[in-house]
């Protein structure tokens, strides 16, 4: 496009020469045209249009935010605030009959959480991450931002895996889309005796670490299920054989890591004095702790994770909320 040419109203369109993306991003948000009207301002097909403005959201020019209170459907997230004492409970709406299926479900929930953590990052602070295949779906729907006073932390031990759902991986992740600064756990998750972790502890790398743990403002996890579908922040796999002695004992789900009975109390077991990372009570001593979950197969061990006081402000789908309330009856 020459810097003659017009915009498809008589006015000159130079004032974004340089960069297509801008002026299409410009006639199309401030001036409130159709896609059909910039592609013929700029001289494009609708198609080039639709990367443009694509292209705008993944450079930060325009951002697509939803405000807490649609996804606050009151009665029913009044409820589940009210019984569970939380600041705030957010229902992802209902999309299709395919809101049922995990993987559909987990991208629903991921993009929910991503708007709700978007609302309340503020300069300076510390934010906490967890792992998971929810919160990589968060990371995902999190579009891309410059917030280099932001922290970002892991909480939990590395995996040591190539899994991108590890906590390495999701924190790297998230650090990414929000341009914060990223701090990852040099440790595993799980080490093979107690004298080994104490030694690592001793590290004033890990002391560092665990400095910023203790500093965070907020903290965005899920909960883990039990059944074979789960997934262990463990790459040299020392979780897994514990986990039935953990489940024989009572265990209703995974916090951080971390077993839980059905009343949210820490369960003592194999894996008692082998694990690095955040500890449940310094978990629910974070001012904010935002909790992304939902479906069937997590409502053991969600109920759980609630009951034991963990959470500040959830996000879940309608379901699982009524089933919440429900089963808590």
């Amino acid at each position: 496009m020459s810097d003659t040419q017009k915009d498809g109203s008589g006015g000159e369109s130079a004032r974004f020469i340089e960069d297509t993306t801008a002026w299409a991003t410009w006639l199309y948000y401030a001036e409130s045209r159709t896609q059909a009207e910039v592609a013929k301002a700029l001289g494009v097909s609708r198609a080039s249009v639709a990367n443009y403005l694509a292209d705008a959201r993944r450079r930060g020019l325009v951002t697509i935010s939803l405000a807490p209170d649609l996804l606050e459907q009151a009665d029913l997230s009044q409820k589940l605030a009210t019984r569970f004492n939380l600041k705030g409970a957010f229902i992802a709406p209902e999309v299709s009959e395919e809101d049922d299926d995990p993987k559909s479900l987990r991208k629903r929930l991921g993009i929910a959480g991503a708007q709700i953590l978007l609302s309340r990052l503020k300069k300076d602070m510390t934010l906490g991450v967890a792992w998971g295949r929810t919160m990589l779906e968060l990371a995902n729907a999190l579009p891309e931002r410059r917030q280099e006073s932001l922290r970002v932390v892991q909480v939990s031990g590395s995996s040591l895996g190539d899994d991108a759902s590890s906590p390495e991986a999701c924190t790297l992740f998230i650090a990414n889309r929000l341009g914060a600064r990223c701090h990852n756990f040099h440790a595993p998750a799980v080490v093979t005796t107690p004298d080994l972790r104490t030694a690592l502890l001793e590290e004033p790398s890990l002391k560092r670490h665990f400095e910023r743990v203790h500093s965070c403002n907020t903290v965005v996890f899920g909960v883990g299920e039990l059944n074979d579908e789960t997934r262990w922040a463990d790459g040299n796999n020392l979780i897994q054989p514990s986990a039935e002695e953990y489940m024989k004992a009572g265990a209703a789900g995974i916090v951080i890591g971390r077993f839980i009975d059905d009343r949210g109390n820490a369960l003592e077991g194999p894996l008692t004095g082998l694990q690095i990372g955040m500890e449940l009570q310094d978990l629910k001593a974070v001012p904010e702790r935002i909790c992304v979950a939902g479906g069937r197969e997590k409502l053991g061990a969600l109920h759980a994770c609630l009951t034991g006081g963990y959470v500040t402000d959830l996000v879940t789908d309608r379901t699982t909320a009524e089933h919440l309330l429900r089963e808590d009856k």
